[in-house]
């Protein structure tokens, strides 16, 4: 097969769909050495993706025009097409919910798989800006009715699917997410790293988009219930860049003075700091109000830090049995899970067995489980 993978919406920070494509490509490279992969991808990120097979090969695209997402719109539904056409593809992997509608008149015999990795945008659309919130909403309805095959990210995830979107296919294919052996296998951050980052001493820590959705605002809140003495213990170290209504996170630390001495944000962090600051921690906590997979609470494990995540969607799927289950909508739940995560030592039988659950998450896998989405893709389009 001459597989297309559309990397062109993909941000150079590599967070949400970034990450999920920089994984995938990792597992694909493992496991395939027969099919071709053309990888459609802005020209100022073609080092980016960690490519190193001959059977992978870089189709750039001008990211002076890209970067701009209406322009990268258009383009997608213009001239994206043709070059699909051109390029001779049997299959178009596209990751973020679009795809290029008119392909089916310009090259009708190719197969179109589309991830679709959360229905947030239906689920909790008052966390999201409206014009996007809305676009994304009729690309998921009409993709749905489009592509040849959907695959997804959890269980929960192609339970939500047909809710809101009626897919042309009903067979959902669900290729959980993998976690790098370096999550398992790196060492702590020493203090020259805390340094960098304004840490002292031990800390709780958080990683992804300053977004309402990851509900950074509860957890700050469950941790201000914390005893006075624990705040000075373990500050909350919250990494991530800044996604949309994120002011009021910087405005309820600043205006509090018990919270404005023990609450770091760092900014985004690349993994080469990332994942031995996670390491360091005594405890990771994501208390996100929705996810459609949750990768931090599986590299959370990984790395054999007690983890506090939500009761709900996939990370309850994920984490059930092996972290520390909070309801986020309840700051007093979130407290109390985050004090009996900081209890419980990195010794202990419950995070060695989660750290031995998230091995099951693997990128590998991932990418047998999308090949095969593939072939049928393929299958059913030929038939």
């Amino acid at each position: 097969m001459r597989i297309a993978l559309d990397l062109t919406s993909t941000p150079k920070s590599k967070t949400g769909i970034g990450r999920y494509m920089l994984g995938l490509l990792k597992g694909l490279q493992e496991v395939d050495d027969e099919n071709e992969y053309l990888l459609f991808a802005q020209d100022d990120d073609l080092d980016g993706f960690g490519v190193y097979k001959d059977n992978f090969k870089f189709i750039p695209c001008s990211s002076k025009t890209l970067r701009k997402q209406w322009v990268r719109i258009i383009w997608e539904q213009v001239v994206f097409p043709w070059r699909l056409r051109k390029a001779k593809a049997d299959v178009l992997l596209c990751p973020n919910y679009s795809m290029p509608y008119p392909v089916r008149f310009v090259h009708h015999k190719m197969a179109v798989v589309n991830a679709f990795h959360d229905m947030a945008y239906f689920m909790f659309p008052e966390l999201y800006i409206g014009w996007k919130r809305e676009i994304f909403k009729w690309y998921i309805k009409r993709s749905a009715r489009s592509t040849d095959k959907i695959i997804t990210i959890s269980e929960n995830s192609k339970e939500d699917i047909p809710k809101f979107c009626k897919p042309k296919n009903k067979d959902i294919t669900v290729t959980y997410m993998g976690v790098k052996e370096d999550f398992f296998e790196g060492a702590p951050a020493d203090d020259v790293t805390l340094a960098k980052y304004r840490i002292t001493g031990e800390y709780i820590y958080y990683v992804g988009t300053l977004e309402p959705r990851k509900n950074v605002k509860g957890l700050i809140s469950g941790y201000r219930l914390l005893p006075k003495e624990t705040r000075d213990k373990y500050k909350l170290v919250i990494t991530g860049k800044k996604g949309w209504f994120y002011d009021e996170l910087f405005s309820m630390v600043n205006k509090d003075p018990e919270l404005r001495e023990n609450v770091i944000f760092t900014g985004f962090v690349d993994d080469e700091d990332m994942i031995p600051l996670l390491k360091r921690a005594s405890a990771f906590a994501y208390v996100s109000l929705y996810e459609g997979f949750g990768i931090p609470v599986a590299e959370a494990m990984a790395a054999g830090v007690p983890c506090v995540t939500s009761n709900r969607s996939s990370m309850k799927e994920i984490a059930e049995g092996y972290g520390f289950l909070a309801d986020p909508d309840s700051a007093e739940s979130i407290r109390g899970q985050l004090k009996a995560a900081l209890e419980t030592s990195k010794d202990s039988d419950k995070i060695k067995s989660a750290q031995e659950h998230a091995r099951m998450f693997t990128w590998k896998a991932c990418a047998e489980g999308t090949i095969k989405a593939f072939s049928e893709a393929c299958g059913r389009r030929a038939s």
